[in-house]
């Protein structure tokens, strides 16, 4: 079972930013008629469930895809080789919540 996320950590981005991922998040929120801020007002459901907040019933979350690095062995020679793979995540933006 992994740790509760603290309400500090929720917020906090230590991984690194997207460029891409900001504009595809302004263009959202362009879309859906909000202000929300990329990195400010999008976060995923377990990062605003951190922050005491809860998304609304029928929302419907913005899908974004990152690329997930894990430490694989090779079969025949043992070598550690590191290997990405996609991971699709979904945010929901500060209108999305309540």
């Amino acid at each position: 079972m992994s740790e509760k996320m603290s309400t500090q950590d929720a917020t906090r981005f230590e991984n690194g930013k997207s460029e891409t991922h900001e504009i595809l998040l302004t263009l959202a929120a362009e879309q859906r008629g909000c202000s929300c801020q990329p990195y400010q007002d999008w976060f995923t459901y377990k990062r605003w469930k951190a922050q005491a907040l809860q998304v609304k019933k029928g929302e419907k979350g913005y899908q974004l895809t990152t690329f997930a690095s894990t430490e694989v062995a090779d079969p025949k020679t043992g070598e550690i080789k590191k290997k990405s793979r996609p991971w699709r995540t979904y945010v929901f933006c500060r209108c999305q919540v309540a």
